[in-house]
This record gives C-alpha cells, sequence and structure tokens, in this order.
C-alpha cells in the first residue's frame, strides 16, 4: 500500500514495522541522528546485521527499511522493492578514498576505486 501512496512523511512512516540494521551501524545510525534532530525516534519490530537478509524481508512485504541504493538496486530493478520518497528528510552521506596517484595500486584497491565510481552515478 506505501508502494501506491504519494508524499510520505516521516511520521506517517515510523507508525510502519521497521526491520533496521543492528544498533551503530553505519545506515542505522545516520537514520537515528536525522530523527533525533526532529525529536523523533524509531523502535524496529526486528534488528539484523545483514542489509541482504533485510531486502528479502521487505520484499516479502513483512516491513519497511532504511538502506542504502546499492542494496536494493537489484529489488527496485526487478520491481520487487519500492524506494519511498520522504518529505523534509535528506541524509547526506560522504564518503572519501585517498591514494597517491604516482604509486602503485594493487588489483583490490583498483576494484574498490572502479565499485565506488560506479555507485556514484
Amino acid at each position: 500500500a506505501l508502494a501506491q501512496e504519494k508524499n510520505h512523511t516521516v511520521e506517517r512512516l515510523l507508525s510502519e514495522p521497521f526491520i533496521l540494521t543492528e544498533k551503530g551501524m553505519s545506515y542505522r545510525r545516520l537514520l537515528e541522528e536525522k530523527l533525533a534532530e526532529k525529536s523523533m525516534e524509531i523502535a524496529p519490530i526486528l534488528e539484523i546485521g545483514s542489509a541482504n537478509h533485510i531486502c528479502s524481508l521487505v520484499e516479502d512485504n513483512l516491513g519497511v527499511s532504511f538502506l542504502p541504493d546499492y542494496v536494493i538496486k537489484k529489488g527496485i530493478e526487478a520491481g520487487t522493492i519500492t524506494k519511498l520518497e520522504v518529505e523534509n528528510f535528506e541524509v547526506e552521506l560522504w564518503k572519501q578514498i585517498l591514494y597517491h596517484r604516482d604509486k602503485w595500486m594493487s588489483a583490490p584497491m583498483e576494484a574498490v576505486l572502479k565499485f565506488i565510481s560506479e555507485i556514484s552515478l
């Protein structure tokens, strides 16, 4: 039903059953900090360490979650997950990788840089 609704508010979504990563994990922490700015808090029905497992539960309509785009990308493309836009709720995430361009770079480091550049689009 949420997928058909427009103009989602934080207050409305907080009434839904949330499945989140474990307390203190990066995206969960960002969500809780943003909610605290608005004097709100969240009480998830389930906390799991695996974002992929959370995606599976969301696909089975067992709740909603707060996950990064790269985690939900396949589900969105398959039409099994809907990304909900929330009014007046923007979470900003910065990423930074430092390396010396004149130094040798290992294959794993090249792979990380390629991956980061692809998800930044």
